[in-house]
Parts: structure tokens; C-alpha cells; sequence
């Protein structure tokens, strides 16, 4: 017998060396190229700060100046924003009047009012409720409001003249604006100071501009932002009024080469799609502001030495520390307007030591590349030759067996399982017995490996799973992943897969003389080709074992008839199928022991299928085979209920074998109304579910008087059907698999809630002993 101690985890045993040995592969080329790119970025550095220390000299006062007056005048542009949308979150918080949203109203508009540079002002909360207040027309304002919880979704405009007067009120239902998905309210929640949104044009004013968004925990966990939209003209008109030299001119940008502000505004703008958006700095035909903003991604801030064409520039770029996004201030001018006797080839010493760079990362790639492929050669072969050492273990053990042949013996299967479930990594492994005329399929052993258990007799009918069994009467081999989403495998893993959480199953046939005979089966299986070689071994032995066997005797059944339609005639209310012997002294009768069947039918329009040229339906023959079957098992009850139908049997104390008959009739039922609808051409839409306890009958209503059955039997059975493992399967509880399982396979489905008596496991019915 092959143990599980004898496994070794290769990836476990290596990990550390291995990954020393990685850090030696990879780590050495990488460091020497950052070696290199660091000594070149070192002399590329200190060659550009020599060469620019000329001119740096000359024009340090002056653009430092200008850089600070700049910093200013975007501080006291953007510092009302902040400090209107502090006072309205504190305001909120302290306030004890009557209406907050009155008060929030009054002072957005006297800050529209102070405040020329903001364009509206405007709160959400998490409930999705929205109030702004925005510049109207004629220096009115206009207010929008939109409740959105709690009660109906409301959207309203508020417009007002320049004396306050409101001048128009109207409602939006087709307003779909939510502020939870706008970026400054999500910004805001998760901020704990204002949060700044990048830039973006303005809807209603077709300006560029910004918002300022700061976040009120309010009570009862219910978060509220407040906005404030500031408009970004001013600042592009106090650029515009700079002198740098003689041309030179400034820009602010934010990180993504977005513009803010710019001396010219006319090219800002641009139609993207329909929607209008600031330019970036390649998109305005401005080589020279191109140039620095390129400059300045690769260097960051500072001041330095660009070349346009011929013509070398001087470029400084800082950073805005008043503006609540990164932005940058970016100014250039020729160097001529302040001097010009340094010349810069930085750009092209710096271009030149890029391309030695690259080489050099090419060549570690190139290196790291070898050792990583040698080293993963080496460890397949190294895992290659300790599968081989463990399968000639389990060929040893096998091979001392005595009775190897002899399938009367359980051992030799066993260890074959479990010897299979070591080397492929398999959750379980079993071994399958084709009997029956090739119409069952018995299991002779399933070993769990999280269990180190083993277990057999659990037998599968070619009317659950005519796919696996086609496959394996073919020869052909099933490897499926997923089994759920496999169409050969999507039967066995409703089947008997479920259950067990399996995801992946490899199934491959037994063969002698080209004719299956039996299968095995790994469930999530990990290492199926390091275990090939074991499996066609175990697959000879298995077929030389069960050559010898011979199949159980298998009872038959007569094919039902056809069912004709029932003659036209007045049809009886009662809907009862089969109804003998409940006349007289049962009325109102408490049977300890009902034995009851529910069989609950889905879809409509597979039940009203006809033949061609017949008007009989599938519901029709459904319901002349059950009645066969209700007559052929001594059915007294059986009644029709919409797409429900309800057997019942054990009216009479001394009736022991009710139960084992309502068993024997839901097969027979399963089995003729999978081959139905098959010819139908539908996927068999019907659940059985079958408990046995304690039912109550009476006759109820005027004549012809209705024999009445329930209880909780019949709730049970009901639920057992509504429940069931899948489309064709028979679902028994746990009282009525007390009774049955001396007679019939079956296996295991789980916990069932019943009311009243709490979780209890239910049983899927596979068919006789």
C-alpha cells in the first residue's frame, strides 16, 4: 500500500533556494543596468547644471519674482473656493434654525454674490438628494434641487431675477443627475481635508474651471459634501498681463497636461466627441510650451535650458502649492531676451546615453531570460523523475499483491485508488462497473483523499446520465476543467459532483476488445500526466478483474403502452387520477404511515407538446402512464394539481409495503418520463420528492364528494419535489430512507429544513439493489 508519507512537495522542499536562485538570476542584470542609468542620469545632471549656471545667474531675480507674484495671485484666487465651502460644511454642523436648506441657499447666494470667481455652489448627501445654487442670466440665479430619498425622485428648478424675484419654477422628470457619481463627491469621502477636482468644462458657461469639495459626517451616519465651482478666465487674464523679457510668456498645467491658464485662451477649448474639454499642451500648436511641458515630465521642477529648433529657451517649472490638484506653473522664454552666450547640448547628450541604456536593459533581459528557462528545464525534470520514482513504488506494491485478479477482493481496488489519488493529486478517485446490459454503472470503490476513507455500492442508470455513458461505450476520454459548464460532464456533476463541490473531473473508460466495461474517475485532479503511465496499468488490471465478473441479474420492465387520449365526455372536477377503496369509513381518517409522492412538473409549452398529426399531448401521455403505473403498484390515490400531481399509499395500518411500492412507482415514472420528453425533443423538466409519515384524509364538498389528502407528508413530499438535486431526480427524505435503503441505492444530498422538526438530511434515489 502506497502512504501518503512517501510524497514529497517538491514546491514546499525548494522554495527557499529556488528563490535565492531567482534573486541571483534576476536581481544581478537588473542591478547592473540601474547601475548604469543611474551614472548616466549622475553626468547627464551635472552637465546640464554647468552648462545653464551662466544665464540661471542673469535671470534668477527676475523669474523668481514673477514665479512668487504668480503663486499669490493663484492663492487669492483659489483661497475664497476653500474657505466658502469650510464655512458651509461648519454652518451646517452648527446651525440650530428651523430649515438648513434654507440657510444653505441664502449663503450660496451671497457668496455668488462676494465672490465673482465661483459659479455656483452646491451639496449632496449619500442619499442622492442634491441643492445648487448657480449664476443664472441678468445676474439672477437659478436653483436646482433634486430629492431622491426618502419617497418619490423629485427634480426642481428654481429661477430668480437680479433683485431675488423668483421669475420661473418647473420640474425635470427626465433629470437623471446623481451627485454619488460625480468626482468631486466621491472625492470628498475620501478626503478629510477639501478635496480639488481636475479640470473640466463647465456646462452651462462653456468656461474652463474647477471645484472645491469638502465632506460633513452628518448625523445618523448619513454623509453630505459640499461643492463649490470656480471659474479659471481671471487667472488666464492676469497671465496675459506679465512681462517675461521681451516674448516670453507663462502657463499653468495640471498633471496630466491639461492647460489651466494661458495668455491666449483661444485654442483652450477643444470639441472632443461632442463634449467641449481643456486643450492639452501638444494639442494648441505651441512647439516651445510643448517642449518645457516634455521637459519637465522627465526632469520635474526646476529651471533650465530647453532647445526648440535652433533657438535655446529658458524654462522654469514650480509648483502651485495653493492649488488643490498638481498643478504646475510653467514660463519660457528665448534665451537672447536675457543672454546669449551659453549654448546646451544636454537634450543630446541625454538622447545619445538613453540609447546605451536600452543595449543594456536588452542585454540583462536577454540574460535573465537564459537563466530563468535552464531553471525551470531543470525543475521539470527534477519533479519528472520523482514522479517516475513513485509510480514504480506503486507498481511494487501492486505487484506483491496475492489476489491482484481475484474480484472478490476489495484491497487490491483499494490501494489501486488511492495509489492513483497520490500520484495524479486527485480530491477522489473511484472505479466503475458497466452492468446491467450496459444500462448501470456500479462504483466498486471511491477513495476520498481528505478523508483517507473508501466506500462502493453507489449505482448510476443510463437515464440520468445517457452523455457519460455514450462516452464511455465510445472509448473517448473526459477532461473537463469546469464539469458544470462541460456539456459530456454537466450530467455527472449534477448528478453526483455537486454534492461533493468537485469542479474538475477526468474520466477514462475500461476496455477489453473494444468494448467499455467500467471507468475511472478523478475528481480535481491536479497532475493527471505525471500519473498516465499508473492509470493504463490500473486500467489493464481493473479490466482483467472484471472480465471474470458477471453482472447481477437485472429486472426488467415491459415497455407501457401508448396511452390514448380519453374519449371526449364531461370531465370531472376532482381531478383525481386513480381513486379506489377511499370511500366510507376513511373520511376525516389520521394514517400514521402514508406513504406520498409529489412530482412537480416546469414548463408550459413542453407539456402541451403534440405528435405530428395527433392531438395528444405530452401532458396527456404523462398522465395515462401514471396512471399505469399508480394501477401496476397499487396506487389507490393519485391526484392532479395544476403542474403538481400527488400519490399517496398506506391508508390501512397493516400496510408495510406502502412505501417500497410509492418507490418502485416514482422510478418507473422517472424512468418513462425522461424517455417522453426525450422524444419530445425537451430537456426533462420534472422533480420527485417522496416522504413517509403522518397524513390526513377526508372527504369533502357536496356530491360527487372529493376525497381530500394532507398533512405533513404531503407538505413534505411537496417541498422535496420543489427542492430536488436537479431536473429528473427522485429526493426522499430522511424518514422515508430509514425504510428504504435495506432495498434501494442511494446517496447522500444534504441538510433540508423541515418546519417543526429543523434540519434534516435528504437522500437522491438511485434505483434497486
Amino acid at each position: 500500500m502506497m502512504s501518503t508519507d512517501d510524497v514529497v512537495d517538491i514546491a514546499g522542499a525548494t522554495t527557499h533556494p529556488r528563490r535565492r536562485q531567482v534573486w541571483l538570476r534576476v536581481g544581478i542584470p537588473i542591478g547592473g543596468v540601474a547601475l548604469v542609468i543611474a551614472a548616466i542620469l549622475a553626468i547627464a545632471l551635472y552637465s546640464e547644471r554647468a552648462n545653464q549656471s551662466g544665464v540661471l545667474l542673469l535671470s534668477d531675480d527676475l523669474l523668481a519674482t514673477l514665479q512668487g507674484r504668480i503663486s499669490q495671485q493663484v492663492t487669492a484666487y483659489l483661497d475664497p473656493a476653500t474657505r466658502a465651502a469650510r464655512l458651509a460644511r461648519d454652518m451646517t454642523g452648527r446651525t440650530t434654525i428651523a430649515s438648513p436648506r434654507a440657510a444653505l441657499e441664502a449663503f450660496a447666494a451671497s457668496a455668488l454674490r462676494q465672490i465673482p470667481q465661483i459659479d455656483a455652489f452646491y451639496t449632496g448627501d449619500a442619499a442622492g438628494n442634491f441643492l445648487m445654487v448657480q449664476r443664472g442670466t441678468a445676474g439672477g440665479m437659478d436653483t436646482k434641487t433634486v430629492q431622491n430619498a426618502p419617497g418619490p425622485r423629485l427634480v426642481e428648478w428654481t429661477r430668480r431675477d437680479a433683485d431675488d424675484r423668483v421669475v420661473g419654477h418647473e420640474m425635470d422628470p427626465n433629470d437623471q443627475f446623481d451627485p454619488r457619481t460625480r468626482e468631486w463627491f466621491q472625492g470628498a469621502l475620501k478626503s478629510d481635508d477639501v478635496y480639488w477636482t481636475s479640470v473640466y468644462v463647465f456646462f452651462t458657461h462653456r468656461t474652463p474651471g474647477v471645484t472645491a469639495a469638502i465632506r460633513y459626517h452628518g448625523t445618523g451616519g448619513l454623509d453630505r459634501v459640499f461643492g463649490v465651482d470656480i471659474t479659471l478666465q481671471a487667472l488666464s487674464d492676469f497671465l496675459a498681463s506679465l512681462k517675461i523679457g521681451r516674448t516670453g510668456r507663462a502657463a499653468i498645467v495640471d498633471d496630466s497636461g491639461h492647460l489651466i491658464a494661458a495668455p491666449d485662451t483661444t485654442h483652450m477649448l477643444r470639441d472632443a466627441g461632442g463634449q467641449l474639454t481643456t486643450a492639452r499642451v501638444d494639442q494648441i500648436n505651441d512647439p516651445v510650451l510643448m517642449a518645457a511641458y516634455d521637459h519637465f515630465r522627465v526632469e520635474g521642477y526646476g529651471r533650465r535650458i530647453i532647445m526648440v529648433g535652433n533657438e535655446p529657451f529658458v524654462s522654469i517649472a514650480s509648483h502651485l502649492p495653493a492649488s488643490g490638484r498638481d498643478w504646475s506653473l510653467l514660463m519660457i522664454a528665448p534665451e537672447q531676451d536675457f543672454t546669449g552666450f551659453v549654448a546646451n547640448n544636454g537634450r543630446r547628450t541625454l538622447l545619445l546615453s538613453l540609447v546605451v541604456v536600452a543595449l543594456a536593459a536588452m542585454l540583462a533581459a536577454l540574460l535573465v531570460h537564459q537563466g530563468l528557462r535552464a531553471d525551470r528545464t531543470a525543475r521539470l525534470l527534477l519533479e519528472r523523475g520523482r514522479a517516475i520514482e513513485q509510480q514504480n513504488l506503486a507498481f511494487a506494491n501492486l505487484a506483491r499483491q496475492p489476489n491482484l485478479f481475484d474480484n472478490t477482493q476489495q484491497a487490491p481496488v483499494q490501494q489501486m485508488t488511492q495509489a492513483l489519488a497520490d500520484l495524479a493529486g486527485a480530491q477522489r478517485v473511484s472505479v466503475w462497473h458497466l452492468s446491467g446490459g450496459g444500462q448501470h454503472l456500479s462504483c466498486e470503490d471511491l477513495f476520498d483523499r481528505s478523508g483517507g476513507g473508501h466506500s462502493g455500492g453507489l449505482r448510476l442508470t443510463r437515464a440520468e446520465l445517457p452523455q457519460i455513458f455514450a462516452a464511455l461505450e465510445s472509448g473517448a476520454v473526459i477532461d473537463a476543467t469546469d464539469a458544470a459548464s462541460d456539456r459530456r460532464a454537466a450530467e455527472l456533476y449534477r448528478t453526483i459532483l455537486h454534492g461533493s463541490r468537485t469542479r474538475g473531473v477526468f474520466v477514462a473508460p475500461v476496455r477489453v476488445d473494444d468494448r467499455t466495461i467500467g471507468a475511472i474517475m478523478l475528481e480535481d485532479a491536479s497532475h493527471v500526466a505525471d500519473a498516465h503511465e499508473f492509470m493504463l496499468l490500473t486500467a489493464d488490471l481493473i479490466a482483467m478483474r472484471m472480465r471474470g465478473a458477471t453482472d447481477a441479474p437485472v429486472t426488467t420492465r415491459s415497455d407501457l403502452a401508448q396511452v390514448a387520449p380519453s374519449a371526449t365526455g364531461e370531465r370531472s372536477l376532482t381531478a383525481e387520477l386513480v381513486l379506489q377503496g377511499l370511500e366510507g369509513p376513511l373520511a376525516a381518517d389520521v394514517f400514521a404511515s402514508a406513504a406520498v409522492m409529489a412530482i412537480r412538473f416546469s414548463g408550459a409549452q413542453a407539456l402541451a407538446t403534440r405528435d405530428a398529426g395527433s392531438s395528444v399531448t405530452l401532458a396527456d401521455r404523462i398522465a395515462g402512464m401514471m396512471q399505469d403505473v399508480a394501477a401496476a403498484h397499487d396506487i389507490l390515490y393519485l391526484k392532479l394539481l395544476g403542474h403538481e400531481v400527488i400519490a399517496a399509499a398506506g391508508f390501512t395500518p397493516d400496510d408495510a409495503s406502502a412505501i417500497v411500492r410509492i418507490a418502485d412507482a416514482a422510478i418507473a415514472i422517472r424512468e418513462h418520463c425522461l424517455e417522453l420528453f426525450e422524444v419530445c425533443g425537451h430537456p426533462p423538466q420534472f422533480r420527485i420528492g417522496i416522504d413517509c409519515g403522518v397524513a390526513i384524509g377526508s372527504h369533502v364538498g357536496r356530491q360527487p364528494r372529493i376525497f381530500n389528502l394532507w398533512g405533513e407528508a404531503v407538505r413534505t413530499a411537496i417541498r422535496m419535489a420543489e427542492a430536488g438535486a436537479g431536473p429528473g431526480t427522485i429526493q426522499v427524505s430522511e424518514s422515508a430512507y430509514r425504510r428504504l435503503r435495506e432495498q434501494f441505492l442511494f446517496r447522500l444530498r444534504g441538510r433540508f429544513y423541515v418546519p417543526q422538526a429543523g434540519a434534516e438530511q435528504t437522500f437522491v434515489l438511485g434505483g434497486r439493489q
